[in-house]
């Protein structure tokens, strides 16, 4: 028996193996998954309170908007996967990782120009943004109400066009 098992290691030892990687493309099945763990994680942080930070700044305890939608984005992209998507921390920064669509869809982010007086509008100064969970909704790092939010897509009817980009399948999730 050993002799045999010998042969067989030579013959097998004198084959080239050529391994290629495997590239698999994600499935809808896959895609829904890692945008329900991207809404998980921003529900995870509802009643969390504001806190302006700047850069890389912010923490767990205490978010603003473009840190919730960092968390919610990491932390959801990587439950789901094993590897994280880290976003940019600027809102336009953000705006540039993904694409905009107008049919949002759950895990998606949402931005506003909140300020009419900045005279422009989504060219560079947006104000304010969140991450949409569906029917219309959004969660939200509210400096307003001084804590994360459940809110409409339109922010209670203040901000009638918001802009929904997707940033999950431009980068592969």
């Amino acid at each position: 028996m050993a002799v045999w098992r010998r042969a067989l290691a030579r013959l097998l030892c004198g084959l080239a193996v050529v391994a290629t990687p495997l590239v698999v493309a994600p499935t809808p099945a896959h895609a829904i998954g890692v945008r329900a763990a991207v809404v998980d994680a921003a529900e995870a942080y509802l009643g969390t309170p504001y806190k302006l930070a700047y850069g890389w700044t912010c923490g767990t305890q205490a978010v603003d908007c473009e840190c919730l939608n960092r968390h919610a984005i990491w932390d959801g992209t990587k439950r789901a996967t094993g590897r994280g998507l880290q976003l940019n921390y600027w809102l336009q920064g953000q705006i540039n990782q993904g694409r905009r669509v107008s049919t949002p869809r759950p895990g998606d982010l949402v931005f506003w120009d909140t300020d009419p007086n900045d005279g422009i509008r989504y060219g560079g100064d947006l104000d304010h943004t969140g991450v949409y969970i569906g029917n219309d909704r959004v969660i939200d790092a509210n400096a307003y109400y001084g804590y994360v939010k459940r809110d409409s897509v339109t922010l209670g009817g203040t901000e009638p066009d918001p802009l929904f980009i997707d940033v999950l399948t431009p980068n592969g999730y």
